[in-house]
């Protein structure tokens, strides 16, 4: 079985040969740990990944070109957010240099071209090198976090009270953005989308489930239903703890849900228990333990998670998060190495 045909077979609610795994993304750091002059594709071939991720470039995160920028050095992004550089592959939008206040900023501002071929440059190198042999995912951040980075956090969270025609406005036009994205994507040859979008915290969701029922949820009903329509799955990611609202998250339609964040409290075999009819849970490998603990500890951790959320598949074996600076790579190969000898159905 090919690692698409395995990632297929989960997706579709079949039992695989053996447990899925990849992560869609990994610091350059703890790739050159791996692959010495090598980067992220190279990783995903000498471990053995099932499935590998580009990601959308608007926001400057997870590509290439952040690897010429330097830590605290800040830039603005195509969606004219200022942004300060992290020590990871990422960025944070700065609070005091918002681009939306108003609705007038959302009718003036100008949008990014979701069809601009730039942003499908690494998808496609991806597709010729894998094509046939590994599954090919396409991540985006999504409207949830884009307006939250476009109006600043404090504002955007705010003004769901204050000014709930602002958000709605500001969600309406990003979403529209993402399809489009995602459709062109999907449309290139991508088998997933990612939906990338941190609506909680260790304590529970951002904003009470009635404003994600109210807001946000149609707006991923919406990005689902386009992606499900040019026959491509659909991935969503959220860290935090997200128990309040996950049923209305899964009927969306979503494909598969990341991380089920430990460090959160979520318990990915009780998720996998009530939903996995309707969903694959991916992920729970906490990047913090690989990043402080033993190997022989992310060994019993790993065999753990595998053992709650083996049965008859619906499983794939991925961090908590995108593999961070911090994470000691050889506690990122006992993870695989445990999965690949518990990981046989």
């Amino acid at each position: 079985m090919t690692s698409r045909e395995r990632m297929c077979k989960v997706l579709n609610h079949e039992c695989p040969d053996r447990l899925p795994i990849f992560d869609y993304a990994i610091d350059k750091k703890v790739v050159h740990a791996i692959c010495k002059n090598g980067d992220y594709a190279d990783v995903v071939e000498a471990l053995d990944f099932d499935a590998i991720t580009a990601w959308e470039p608007s926001t400057g995160g997870y590509v290439d070109e952040m690897q010429e920028r330097k830590p605290g050095e800040q830039y603005v992004d195509e969606w004219g957010v200022h942004r300060q550089v992290t020590e990871e592959m990422s960025s944070y939008p700065l609070e005091h240099e918002v681009v939306i206040r108003s609705r007038s900023d959302v009718r003036n501002l100008s949008i990014p071209d979701p069809k601009s071929e730039h942003r499908f440059e690494t998808l496609r190198r991806y597709i010729d090198r894998f094509r046939g042999k590994r599954f090919v995912s396409y991540a985006i951040l999504d409207m949830f976090e884009l307006s939250k980075c476009r109006m600043g956090f404090q504002n955007f969270v705010l003004a769901f009270t204050d000014e709930p025609a602002l958000v709605k406005d500001v969600l309406d036009t990003t979403t529209d953005w993402v399809v489009q994205v995602a459709q062109k994507a999907a449309d290139i040859g991508a088998d997933m989308i990612i939906d990338l979008s941190d609506i909680a915290w260790t304590n529970g969701t951002l904003v009470s489930r009635k404003i994600v029922q109210e807001f946000f949820i149609p707006c991923l009903s919406k990005v689902v239903d386009a992606v499900k329509k040019r026959r491509a799955y659909i991935f969503y990611h959220t860290h935090g703890n997200v128990s309040q609202v996950i049923d209305l998250i899964v009927n969306t339609g979503i494909d598969v849900l990341h991380p089920l964040d430990p460090d959160a409290g979520m318990d990915i075999g009780l998720v996998k228990q009530v939903y996995g009819s309707k969903i694959v849970v991916a992920g729970n490998i906490s990047t913090h333990l690989l990043s402080t603990q033993t190997r022989e500890e992310i060994t019993n951790v790993t065999k753990e998670t595998i053992e709650r959320t083996f049965s008859g598949g619906g499983y794939i074996l991925m961090s908590s998060s995108s593999v961070l600076s911090s994470v000691n790579p050889v506690n990122y190969r006992a993870m695989i190495e445990t999965a690949r000898a518990l990981g046989n159905y």
